[in-house]
């Protein structure tokens, strides 16, 4: 044992000895490093509280794509395994009222006949088994599981394909002819998807199948859409989900909360404001039900609320009067006088419990996501029996599963990027304000910083801009901003007003005027960092993408000043967008209208 009383002063210095070695054998982040990339989401935590179940996903070096796969660990941090290993997953799991067992569904390679295709199957694995159990067949990818509260049955949504219109009567054709393909009469008002292309005649509609085996039955049919997540109701007998009742295509948005009977597969519309009710969510002592929504106003962004009522819909109330943020996913508590919330707040999604007279009570700001390219306030959570689970990360942690408690006493409990870490180099997010020069107003921006960065050097300067433009960027792990660092870039990025996180009046700033003064805000960062004297004013670039692209494409027709710019997918012409894009009725009765 050491007796020198300058003993923890030599420690001292073997342990920055160590961290500095460590961090000079770190390289700066590099293109192959993505592949090394492992990210958590979708958590789902058992009703029991002892195991949750997580998307563990990653890049594929062979061929190039993201890959995911279900995993299972105890909510201690112990007994970590993978339980889905024949195929992609599909969606989220979702555990059995007894915790036991847990449904999920694969995307599955099978060869028939020398072709291999992708078939989507439905799994039911009790937790103590070795393998799972298929559920039905000839399904085309069945999501939004929920189990019974009798434990009898699983119900998801599926797509079932429809015959589209035809375009007159064509006649048969002669035996062995070949014939161009029909016309097809398109009246969807949304027929194209940016990533997918021209979307399949389909709707989605609801099932259930039996746990311990037996035939598919589809509840639900007809051209209504069944697309969102499903919640039973405490005696079984009907769920609850939300849907567009009035088929207004000119509302894209006014949906309402439903109550799907099982028996006679009677729909009964239990909420009726203009605007959207979502994921209705029953509590636990099934009695009242919560949701999210708002009244529309037609603005392009109004927060989302949350609201409890009786499950035939009476006596609304709503929990978040008087806050000024968007509610982004809630759980209930199991006391049922609170509830767990997720919200934006000046770049960082916060996880909280919230009770009916509206005090909050914040558990963490570290929830992250998989939005691995750009740093979007992303990220999800779950919560039973008092056990919270959510992806937990930042600028340059990786998103891994953590718990917390209702103390907000966090815990990390997986470390699947832990190498990553140890062998890659990434830059920090430095939290900057700047005021507007316009209107003054308090404008949140973050600066990455190259390797080595030397304050007494200069460096190029890119400002990369979010779309939306109703988004909001945070020190969220970013691969292209860590990617411009390494390569000897300062990377600025910021939320000018419009962005979320800062309440609904900063962003309708620019409700029905953009891009206007949102550009002012932006030279304000470049400004404010330029200031700080290393930055070469003869190298400032530009780019990004969507809403950013609109906004790189304004700025270099405003100033010269920027020596490149990149307008990812931007929209220029308004026109052909609010006739041909993919979000065309959204844009037009909320962006470029009042009516």
């Amino acid at each position: 044992m050491f007796k020198n009383r300058n003993t923890g002063k030599v420690l001292v210095v073997l342990i920055t000895l160590v961290a500095s070695a460590v961090a000079q054998a770190a390289q700066p982040f590099s293109a192959t490093d993505v592949f090394e990339i492992v990210y958590v989401k979708d958590p789902v935590v058992s009703p029991d509280g002892q195991h949750i179940a997580f998307n563990r996903g990653y890049m594929d070096v062979m061929t190039d794509r993201r890959r995911s796969a279900l995993w299972v660990i105890d909510s201690d941090g112990q007994r970590l395994r993978e339980v889905s290993k024949t195929g992609e997953l599909i969606g989220s799991a979702a555990f059995s009222p007894s915790s036991d067992a847990i449904a999920f569904a694969l995307m599955e390679k099978v060869e028939e006949q020398g072709v291999v295709k992708d078939v989507p199957r439905l799994h039911l694995l009790k937790l103590s088994a070795e393998a799972s159990v298929e559920l039905g067949s000839g399904l085309s990818g069945p999501v939004n599981l929920a189990f019974s509260p009798d434990g009898e049955w699983l119900a998801f949504t599926d797509p079932v394909a429809y015959e589209p219109e035809p375009l007159g009567k064509v006649p048969a054709k002669p035996s062995g002819a070949e014939w161009a393909e029909p016309f097809v009469v398109e009246t969807r008002d949304q027929y194209t998807a940016d990533g997918t292309g021209v979307l399949p005649f389909v709707t989605n509609q609801v099932f259930l199948v039996p746990v311990e085996g037996g035939p598919i039955r589809q509840i639900t049919e007809g051209h209504r859409d069944y697309a969102s997540p499903l919640t039973w109701l405490p005696d079984s007998s009907g769920l609850l989900t939300s849907m567009n009742l009035k088929k207004d295509v000119n509302k894209p948005l006014d949906t309402d909360v439903v109550r799907l009977d099982i028996d006679t597969g009677e729909i009964t519309a239990l909420t009726s404001q203009l605007g959207p009710d979502v994921s209705p969510k029953v509590s636990p002592d099934g009695t009242l039900m919560a949701w999210m929504g708002y009244e529309e106003k037609h603005l392009s962004y109004q927060n989302q609320r949350l609201y409890t009522a009786e499950l035939d819909g009476s006596n609304v109330k709503d929990w978040t009067h008087g806050h000024d943020f968007s509610v982004f996913n809630f759980v209930w508590h199991p006391d049922g006088e609170r509830i767990y919330i997720q919200y934006e707040e000046h770049g960082r999604n916060v996880l909280a419990l919230l009770d009916e007279k509206g005090s909050i009570n914040k558990l963490s700001d570290e929830l992250a996501g998989w939005e691995l390219d750009q740093p979007y306030t992303t990220g999800q959570f779950s919560a039973n029996a008092g056990v919270i689970a959510f992806g937990r990360g930042n600028a340059t942690t990786l998103t891994e599963l953590a718990v917390s408690d209702d103390m907000g006493h966090v815990k990390t409990i997986t470390g699947f990027n832990d190498a990553l870490h140890e062998s890659a180099q990434f830059s920090a997010a430095e939290e900057r304000w700047v005021e507007s020069s316009f209107d003054q107003r308090n404008i949140q921006f973050w600066i990455n910083y190259p390797p080595n960065f030397d304050p007494s050097q200069t460096y190029p300067l890119l400002l990369q801009i979010h779309g939306g433009p109703h988004a909001g960027y945070g020190p969220q792990f970013a691969a292209n901003n860590q990617l411009y660092a390494a390569a000897g870039y300062v990377v600025v990025y910021s939320n000018p007003r419009g962005s979320t996180g800062y309440g609904e009046e900063f962003a309708l700033t620019i409700n029905h005027n953009f891009p206007s003064r949102d550009y002012d805000d932006l030279m304000d960062v470049v400004d404010a960092t330029v200031s700080l004297g290393f930055i070469d004013e003869q190298r400032l670039y530009v780019t990004g993408g969507s809403g950013g692209g609109v906004l790189t494409a304004w700025i270099v027709g405003q100033t010269d000043r920027f020596r490149a710019a990149v307008a990812v997918n931007p929209v220029i012409n308004w026109i052909s967008g609010g006739l041909t894009m993919d979000l065309n009725k959204l844009f037009v009765n909320y962006y470029y209208s009042d009516r």
